[in-house]
């Protein structure tokens, strides 16, 4: 970076939050929160190397944090066409769910913005202070958490969001993440739950999901793990996920 983004305090330098591979195992993407970019790399699947292949260009001060791919059911994961596969990210500076058309050509992926969602209904701004955080897709539906937005009597939230066939998506629901500052999110396999963890009230709870509505419903479980953090060190829960 030539100098700093537009939000200086986040973006001083590239700040690398996440590395995933797409659906055809060719591509190693890397949303880029400090430099505004999601880097996209080309793997040499003979050595492991990677080659950058461009990036994907949010507007100057969103901050891509975390990333998931989606397909229609019942695409094949090696279909390289626009509107089959579409990446999801979620900004945790400019506290949006964007959706972005992937296409194949001449030995590289690119990446087109399709459009971008708060979490909230009515695509209402966040609070001051909020950070969304983690994304992830199951089915039709898409999932961020968002951080320190003290929706729920003091408690954080999750948002789900319905995707339709074509890959847009529309904003469904918000409800309780039962702590504080939610860094991480896990649907378990059979899909009828999903794991929350709260990270600076350090618990994960446990909460029931509707398999063919993709709604969240009620705590059936809650776990506190370690002492509690305090809000902006980045201590108590960092990640949980479901061992299956």
């Amino acid at each position: 970076m030539s100098e700093p983004g537009p939000n200086p305090s986040r973006q001083d330098a590239p700040h690398p939050h996440h590395a995933f591979v797409d659906p055809t195992g060719d591509f190693l993407l890397v949303p880029d929160l400090g430099a505004d970019f999601i880097r996209i790399n080309k793997i040499d699947k003979r050595s492991g190397k990677l080659t950058e292949c461009g990036s994907g260009k949010p507007t100057p001060g969103t901050g891509p944090r975390h990333g998931v791919f989606w397909s229609p059911a019942g695409a094949s994961s090696r279909v390289r066409r626009t509107d089959s596969t579409i990446l999801f990210v979620a900004n945790e500076l400019a506290n949006t769910l964007s959706s972005w058309n992937v296409a194949y050509s001449s030995g590289c992926m690119s990446l087109s913005l399709k459009h971008s969602l708060t979490p909230y209904q009515g695509n209402a701004t966040a609070a001051r202070g909020t950070k969304v955080g983690e994304v992830k897709v199951k089915g039709n539906f898409v999932y961020t958490t968002n951080r320190n937005d003290k929706k729920f009597s003091g408690n954080d939230s999750v948002t789900q969001y319905t995707i339709a066939a074509d890959g847009t998506f529309t904003w469904t629901d918000t409800t309780s993440s039962y702590g504080t500052y939610p860094r991480t999110f896990d649907i378990n396999k059979a899909g009828d739950f999903a794991a929350i963890g709260d990270q600076t009230t350090s618990n994960v709870a446990i909460v029931t999901r509707d398999v063919t509505t993709g709604k969240l419903g009620a705590r059936v479980a809650d776990l506190r793990i370690g002492a509690t953090g305090i809000p902006e060190i980045n201590d108590g829960l960092s990640a949980v996920v479901w061992a299956e």
